[in-house]
């Protein structure tokens, strides 16, 4: 049975450096992955201007390759894109939109709901005002589950994912995870990662935080702004 790893978040989270890194991953394991990019919301930001790079590590792309929206302009959907889910067998990342729009945009997938194995990924970093405490975080967590509350389109793990850019400390990084483990007691969510720039490998040398494993990032997505 294939995954489908779904990465939400809200605006500037981390999202797409965290769906992009994942299939990293997976590919690093010898694995065939495919990485959908369906932001609509904020296609400014898509990953078309790093599409080279991103192939280059043996992933299987998909995203809009003919037009893009500014700020919450949309854009277009293509038929590759909505019918992601029939094109592979192998297991699927995609990368969605922030806020309600976001998870909604699930909807025009041909057969999401037949997948057995969707885990959905909310990036949560605390240094933006939408989530950065715990209130917020919980109030961000059902704002984020859309409009349609279907009953596979829910949050089933969170990534902590604290980060100001280059100006990043090891501290704020602890921060934001301590805050994330109030939420994750509140709301029976379990943190699945810590995500982090990978100059900071030294300040995790077992890869862990306490129990939780941390994710290195090759930050690509600074790039890929238009």
């Amino acid at each position: 049975m294939r995954t489908v790893e779904i990465y939400t978040g809200a605006y500037t989270s981390g999202k797409s450096e965290n769906a992009i890194n994942r299939a990293i991953e997976y590919t690093k394991q010898k694995k065939d992955i495919t990485l959908v990019d369906l932001d609509t919301v904020e296609p400014a930001y898509c990953m078309r201007p790093i599409e080279k790079e991103i192939r280059s590590f043996g992933i299987n792309l998909i995203l809009q390759s003919d037009y893009f929206g500014l700020g919450e302009a949309g854009s277009y959907v293509t038929n590759e894109q909505i019918n992601c889910l029939k094109a592979t067998k192998e297991d699927i990342i995609i990368d969605v939109g922030y806020g309600v729009t976001g998870l909604d945009t699930l909807d025009i997938l041909t057969d999401i709901d037949k997948e057995e194995n969707i885990q959905i990924y909310l990036v949560v970093n605390t240094s933006k005002f939408e989530t950065k405490d715990k209130d917020s975080i919980i109030e961000y967590i059902e704002f984020n589950s859309g409009e349609n509350k279907k009953p596979w389109k829910k949050i089933t793990g969170l990534i902590s994912n604290t980060h100001l850019g280059d100006e990043t400390t090891y501290e704020d990084i602890i921060r934001g995870y301590e805050i994330l483990k109030s939420v994750s007691k509140e709301t029976n969510i379990p943190i699945v990662a810590i995500s982090a720039d990978e100059k900071f490998k030294k300040c995790f040398p077992n890869s862990k935080h306490e129990t939780i494993p941390v994710r290195f990032l090759n930050r690509l997505m600074p790039r890929a702004l238009w």
